[in-house]
């Protein structure tokens, strides 16, 4: 019996550590930040889409009224249809916000689940938590693989990089 109960007891730890190590790893944070930056990003383009959109609309309505021959109008009624349906396309961005913020309520769900299963594990007598794994340092080319930073922690300013182009 007092094998079995060490070989649980093993367990949990590994398990323990596995989702300690988990956590850090894969920094969930910084991932809602991520997914919540694609939102808001998403957002805003979709707004610029839809207001130059409108500007086009309103563009067509007048060349229709003001023109003299029939495919004249026809072209600015054609132009209105198109601008009718980048509207309607433009729908993805709400149902897109929509998605992501469940995926972001769900790692938060886990991350504050892990967080009270390490909490319970440990227990008032349990070895201090383990330290934080090193970050692995890439090189060569997947180290150029960032993407976009997020708002506020970009290194360079853009009037460093305007300054680079006369």
């Amino acid at each position: 019996m007092q094998s079995h109960l060490a070989a649980i007891s093993t367990a949990i730890e590994r398990t323990r550590q596995e989702i300690a190590d988990l956590r850090h790893e894969q920094e969930v944070g910084r991932t809602c930040d991520e997914l919540n930056a694609v939102v808001q990003g998403t957002e805003r383009a979709t707004d610029t889409i839809l207001s130059t959109s409108e500007t086009v609309d309103a563009l067509a309505r007048g060349i229709a009224r003001r023109a003299r021959d029939d495919a004249t109008r026809g072209d600015a009624k054609a132009i209105q249809d198109q601008m009718q349906t980048i509207f309607e396309a433009c729908n993805f961005q709400d149902l897109t916000g929509q998605r992501i913020s469940k995926v972001v309520k769900t790692i938060e769900f886990v991350e504050e689940r892990i967080a009270e299963m390490l909490r319970l594990w440990s227990g008032p007598d349990a070895a201090p938590a383990a330290p934080k794994p090193a970050r692995r340092e890439r090189t060569g080319e997947a180290a150029l693989l960032n993407g976009p930073a997020l708002p506020g922690t970009a290194c360079v300013s853009q009037d460093a990089i305007d300054a680079m182009f006369p």
